[in-house]
């Protein structure tokens, strides 16, 4: 199968010093001694040294490289790794704009995890991210994973992910490149998507030092504009209104499919609606931020009662 433009990638992680030298070498080659005069601030550093740290900042950065006469240059006019990345659904190019949605693959990711914040320590236990290509299911990947960390009770429970399932389980490093292969090339997809790209993007950092990038779409917020009859927009309610069978929930495999089966309905529906273009759902998931927006405003703004101060 073709990989899609504007699908996931990876690349270096962005740095201070890597971004400095873009800029930098964008004027044109430089030699060793001159770009870490201006990259680490050490003007007339010896060359032997210039030449180490040089090595360091570049090491593993295809972007950079040198030329015959021994002067650093870029590879790339433009290498993008160095642009931080900000998880947005949005389109990757302006190439993009105009995919037609069905004609894109999707790779459905759900993680499940000691906790919910992987800034203080909390680990993933279990991935699963199921591929999604012309309303079709074509290839499922998941396993547990070692979490390096104990497994609260309260997440037992929910997940019935037990320590003594996970002890002997690879670590998230070891499964790393064979995910990051699942993932590439398709646009991102997840119920409550901002929890799972944050979390998998920290453990990819970690593993490898490279930053995921792509184009993301979350079902919840689609259930949110296309099913607004419905009480709650949680996998639970989703699911049962498309007569979704969720074969164990609060497991990832389980709950990947689940989430993929409803994606493809959400998109038929958004198509229904004359969205059938990235560009389309863009606008239309536009259009309800700046409607709760507005509503948020609203509701903030006093009432006269705000104001009464009588007893």
């Amino acid at each position: 199968m073709e990989l899609t433009r504007g699908g996931i990638d990876t690349r270096p992680e962005a740095t201070l010093l890597a971004t400095r030298a873009a800029e930098y070498l964008a004027s044109g080659p430089a030699d060793p001694v001159s770009l870490i005069g201006h990259v680490c601030n050490l003007p007339g550093a010896p060359r032997v040294v210039a030449e180490h740290m040089a090595e360091a900042i570049f090491a593993g950065r295809p972007e950079f490289r040198r030329d015959d006469q021994g002067r650093w240059i870029l590879s790339a006019p433009e290498p993008t790794y160095i642009v931080p990345h900000k998880a947005t659904i949005a389109s990757s190019g302006r190439s993009a704009k105009n995919d037609i949605l069905t004609d894109l693959s999707y790779v459905v990711v759900d993680l499940e995890t000691t906790g919910t914040s992987h800034r203080f320590g909390d680990r993933i236990t279990e991935v699963a991210a199921v591929v999604v290509h012309k309303g079709e299911i074509v290839d499922v990947f998941e396993r547990l994973v070692n979490p390096q960390r104990p497994i609260p009770a309260f997440i037992t429970r929910l997940t019935n992910i037990t320590w003594e399932m996970v002890k002997y389980a690879p670590l998230f490093e070891e499964i790393e490149p064979r995910l990051v292969e699942v993932l590439t090339g398709h646009v991102f997809a997840a119920h409550n998507a901002m929890f799972d790209w944050r979390f998998l993007c920290a453990e990819v950092l970690r593993a490898s030092g490279r930053e995921l990038d792509g184009r993301q779409i979350c079902t919840v917020r689609l259930a949110r504009i296309l099913l607004p009859q419905l009480p709650r927009r949680s996998l639970d309610h989703v699911a049962r209104y498309y007569g979704v069978e969720i074969k164990g929930r609060h497991r990832a495999g389980g709950d990947a499919v689940a989430t993929a089966e409803c994606l493809t309905r959400l998109l038929s529906d958004a198509a229904d609606r004359g969205c059938v273009t990235w560009a389309d759902l863009e606008s239309m998931v536009g259009r309800r931020r700046r409607a709760s927006r507005a509503k948020r405003r609203r509701s903030a703004m006093p009432r006269s009662a705000d104001n009464d101060t009588s007893a």
